[in-house]
């Protein structure tokens, strides 16, 4: 059997931590996301995977030894899985690329045109399924509430897919949405729902990223990369993963992932958060439920803050909109080759776009565009 992962997105939900890198190359414990759904999809008996590309396509391209074809217009999840219809010609396992799946799918791989479900407590950000016996009823998009069963972005079809697709029209979003091309595929056979068990997570938002890497650290527990040094003075709590070539001083670590090459340095804390390959913590800094992305530098003293005065949830402006993650508890989310000055302070929620400069001193309370540089 075949299987092909959507991976052709621009995950602007996930802006500044896409601004270089496509969401399928994230790291989850320093190792890229679409690299867990190709061993899944390996301990399954599949071998044969195809990659739909379009946004930042070339790090997929040097970092996978699969077939690739190119989404141009990245017009949507039907368009996506068109773009590879010559390689459709039997069937196949297709899985959305910024899905996180640890669980099986060995009913599912048995049942031709079908899709998996998974239970959550609240559908009101998916499509929740609705459906009776094994078959599928109705997908209603984002407009429930409660526990549920949601669309896990994971399928089983037949090359008719394809003929379904072809007459899909364009969303109220804009978009050529394959929920579409389900539900007429489905007025002509029925689709088959399966509920599968395991760790799931639709990599939406940036704290769904966080909250990915806290799964996968329970799992690891402890590990550090060759060349990695770690001061007999420094505190780690696990569970932690470090990379390769690190520097780790006298610091405190809890439950974080450090990337490689990086710097932990001295009384800095690390709290629940991601650092990613070459950045820098290195003087009196404090990062708590936080992301930072590649080559960022922290003055000495810069401080993330991650919760608010009022106690309440924190939010976040996702493409222009205010959305509340539902946490008391979170930081910041900063872009590639940011650097901050002495003393700067970051507000919870707040994201700081790529290749920007903080000038020292400064308190960052909104969200900074990509390549600003922000003084007094």
């Amino acid at each position: 059997m075949k299987a092909l992962i959507l991976a052709a997105g621009k995950g602007e939900r996930l802006q500044p931590l896409t601004d270089y890198k496509p969401k399928a190359m994230l790291p989850v414990c320093n190792k890229p996301l679409i690299d867990y759904q190709i061993e899944m999809l390996r301990k399954h008996g599949i071998d044969e995977v195809a990659v739909v590309i379009g946004h930042l396509e070339k790090a997929l391209k040097e970092h996978l030894n699969v077939k690739f074809y190119r989404d141009a217009s990245i017009s949507g999840t039907a368009s996506a899985v068109y773009a590879a219809k010559d390689f459709i010609d039997d069937e196949f396992i297709l899985l959305y690329g910024d899905v996180f799946f640890d669980g099986s799918i060995n009913e599912l791989t048995k049942t031709p045109n079908s899709m998996a479900v998974v239970q959550v407590e609240d559908v009101s950000r998916y499509g929740e399924v609705i459906f009776r016996d094994g078959k599928l009823v109705n997908i209603k998009e984002k407009s429930g509430s409660g526990s549920g069963f949601v669309n896990a972005g994971i399928y089983h079809f037949d090359p008719s897919i394809l003929d379904f697709i072809e007459k899909t029209e364009e969303s109220n979003r804009g978009e050529f949405e394959l929920t579409d091309s389900i539900m007429m595929l489905n007025r002509s056979e029925k689709v088959r729902v399966v509920p599968v068990n395991g760790y799931w997570n639709d990599i939406g938002y940036p704290w769904d990223y966080i909250d990915a890497n806290m799964y996968m650290l329970n799992k690891i527990g402890f590990s550090a990369g060759e060349n990695t040094e770690i001061w007999s003075n420094a505190t780690i709590r696990k569970p932690v993963v470090i990379g390769s070539d690190c520097k780790i001083k006298n610091c405190v670590i809890e439950r974080s992932v450090v990337g490689d090459g990086c710097v932990i340095g001295e009384f800095s804390i690390v709290k629940r958060s991601i650092v990613m390959n070459k950045s820098k913590v290195p003087h009196l800094n404090y990062v708590a439920d936080s992301v930072i992305a590649e080559g960022c530098n922290l003055g000495a003293g810069t401080k993330i803050a991650n919760l608010r005065f009022d106690d309440a949830n924190v939010k976040v402006t996702i493409k222009g909109k205010r959305i509340d993650s539902g946490r008391r508890k979170l930081g910041a989310f900063i872009g590639y080759n940011v650097k901050t000055g002495i003393n700067v302070s970051i507000y919870p929620g707040v994201k700081i776009g790529s290749d920007s400069w903080i000038e020292a001193e400064v308190s960052v309370k909104k969200d900074v565009e990509k390549g600003s540089f922000v003084r007094n």
